[in-house]
């Protein structure tokens, strides 16, 4: 073990002073954030006080999202992460990349050819957290980012779904925001690039807004499946029974529905960024029918089947159409605000403001 320790501190040192040739996104920082945190000290600590800022809690969530992963293994991860990153992003022509050794799953033989892929990033709910620290990233550096980004490494460009398996026709929806926000940054980085009279600048500032409509999409399909998604996998345990789906009602409720009406209500606070407060305040709804089916709960002695059922027949029956048909027209409300108003920040940018 004493092998992958070193390596993991050769790693952690260079990691120091890397200097890429392009911004790694929020998400990759966050993620080795969260592995290095899993090294050295666990498990993250349950909840953190209510005062913290929204990167403190971005940081938290992402770290407790690697909750169960042994120190051994994150390790490795961690490894594996740093390796993928600079390759992505490149190494600045001053600094030359260390050829750290990759560390296979026994942990003691050198692998070269081990995936660098193999860090999984936070999934679900638990990216909601990465996704507002992306949404909070202001036009003046969102265009340092642009500056600084090759078109193959673009950011848009190296995400997938986050909730259905990529690929399946679950993930269909997800992967149509990710095609389009991909589409709208490659011409962000294309468009008017040398001696035209439009800067480039003004460019990706018009489209600046529809970027972040795209992230807020994102997180709302990210809730929206995951809300759905556990009525059926209710409906499911009561037919097929836990130990068949491998899932209890309590679970579901605890880490699945509640978890989703908390992420509603931290995107609703002032701190967070006014596109994820819209998506919060588009499914605050949501909140009140939890608090509902929790009173239920408590007046049934905390019968899951009561609950089970009372949330399918609300999620399914009563409130479908707000689901299905209210929720996509915000959505194409909010995308067509964000095309008007990117006039506005390309007009700010043509006055040099």
């Amino acid at each position: 073990m004493s092998d992958l320790t070193d390596s993991f501190r050769e790693k952690t040192n260079y990691m120091k002073t890397w200097k890429p040739a392009s911004a790694p996104s929020n998400r990759d920082r966050l993620e080795l954030y969260a592995l290095h945190k899993q090294s050295v000290v666990g498990d993250a600590p349950a909840s953190i006080p209510n005062s913290a800022t929204q990167p403190e809690k971005a940081k938290h969530q992402a770290w407790r999202a690697k909750k169960g992963v042994s120190q051994q293994e994150a390790m490795r991860l961690y490894i594996q992460e740093c390796d993928r990153q600079v390759r992505t992003y490149g190494t600045t022509s001053a600094q030359t990349p260390q050829n750290t050794p990759t560390i296979t799953n026994g942990g003691g033989d050198n692998n070269n050819n081990a995936s660098p892929n193999n860090a999984a990033a936070p999934r679900g709910i638990a990216a909601i957290p990465l996704l507002c620290a992306a949404a909070s990233e202001s036009r003046p550096a969102y265009l340092r980012r642009l500056a600084n980004t090759l078109i193959e490494n673009a950011w848009w460009s190296r995400q997938e779904p986050l909730c259905a398996t990529p690929g399946t026709l679950w993930s269909v929806p997800e992967a149509a925001v990710i095609c389009i926000a991909s589409l709208v940054e490659r011409l962000s980085l294309t468009l008017f690039r040398e001696d035209t009279p439009i800067p480039q600048k003004v460019v990706q500032s018009f489209l600046w807004p529809m970027h972040n409509a795209l992230l807020s999409a994102w997180m709302g399909l990210i809730l929206v499946y995951t809300i759905l998604g556990a009525g059926v996998e209710f409906l499911q345990t009561v037919f097929w029974g836990s130990r068949r789906t491998g899932l209890s009602m309590t679970f579901i409720w605890a880490e699945k529905i509640q978890l989703s009406a908390d992420s509603i209500l931290t995107m609703c606070e002032p701190h967070q960024p006014l596109s994820a407060r819209l998506v919060g305040l588009a499914l605050l709804p949501f909140t009140a029918i939890v608090a509902l089916i929790g009173a239920v709960q408590q007046a049934t002695g905390g019968n899951m089947m009561v609950s089970a059922a009372f949330y399918v027949l609300t999620m399914f029956v009563v409130t479908w159409w707000y689901w299905f048909l209210v929720l996509p027209w915000f959505a194409s409300i909010f995308l067509g605000a964000a095309l008007l108003s990117g006039n506005c920040f390309a007009l700010i940018e043509m006055a040099g403001v």
